[in-house]
């Protein structure tokens, strides 16, 4: 199957997924499903705009072997990052693993002016923190050390 129809394929189920998130949502308070909708409605928007973007692209023949090879190093990368930030908030706190994986990401992007990656780590995580501990009044995640 071309990447082309599996993308195409990725992206409606991604409008369904979100759909029936929000669909469950909608079943619960206001105060409790404000964000869980806002979310759904997010990605469901998301999901669209590559839809769109993916019918008004030509498909194209799959790239050649190296180039396959790339993206499933890139997927991988991206899979472990991921892994390693969630098994980092279990062991020390989500400040300290959020600034690390988000310089860790951005120097993996290539950008690599240190003061710069130091100082969007930081304001990202202010901003995370901001809007999921003090705004929406999430529970801090547990972990191992630095409570």
């Amino acid at each position: 199957m071309q990447q082309h129809t599996m993308d195409k394929i990725f992206s409606v189920l991604v409008i369904g997924l979100a759909i029936g998130c929000g669909i469950v949502a909608f079943r619960y308070s206001y105060e409790s499903s404000y964000f869980p909708r806002l979310l759904s409605a997010f990605i469901a928007v998301m999901g669209a705009v590559l839809l769109v973007r993916l019918q008004a692209k030509r498909p194209s023949e799959d790239g050649d072997a190296q180039n396959k090879k790339d993206q499933l190093v890139a997927a991988l990368s991206v899979f472990t990052g991921i892994a390693a930030y969630a098994f980092g908030m279990q062991i020390i706190n989500f400040e300290l693993s959020t600034v690390i994986f988000i310089a860790g990401f951005i120097y993996f992007l290539g950008y690599r002016n240190l003061v710069v990656i130091v100082l969007v780590s930081l304001g990202i995580t202010a901003l995370l923190y901001g809007v999921f501990f003090e705004f929406l009044a999430v529970s801090r995640p547990e972990s191992l050390f630095f409570e």
